[in-house]
């Protein structure tokens, strides 16, 4: 898959992130607040584990009725919380932006009709997948 350019969502997204770390405050990074746990160290599941973010997004995608353009629709829209919650977690419901950043990262699937085939491709990829 090619990379583009940052789009305009892109770099809010990288905006939002920088505006939550600078509110969290700097942390060093050795600090015990940013050290992973001695479980984590040695292998085990944490609260973003990429398995767990998976297993979620195989979820959502089972319900999806791919003949169905609302439960289409509606589902971009849980994909896409789904993610960005697990990767700046359930705080960040609080930044003004989210609901902005969430809608325009939804509607960046309708852009064209190559970004709604690869969206329909990954739904179908997630229904057939398989998790524990």
């Amino acid at each position: 898959m090619a990379i583009d350019r940052l789009s305009s969502t892109s770099s809010l997204i990288s905006a939002l992130r920088g505006d939550m770390l600078r509110k969290a405050g700097k942390r060093s990074p050795t600090s015990p607040a940013t050290q992973a746990p001695e479980s984590l160290k040695q292998g085990g599941e944490s609260a973003k584990s990429p398995a767990k973010l998976r297993a979620q997004l195989i979820d959502i995608a089972r319900d999806v009725d791919l003949d169905d353009p609302a439960s289409i629709q509606n589902s971009r829209v849980r994909l896409v919380r789904s993610i960005l919650l697990w990767e700046y977690g359930e705080a960040f419901r609080e930044h003004p932006d989210w609901k902005p950043l969430l809608d325009q990262v939804s509607a960046a699937f309708d852009a064209d009709d190559a970004q709604k085939q690869k969206y329909m491709n990954l739904l179908k990829a997630l229904k057939s997948s398989k998790h524990k």
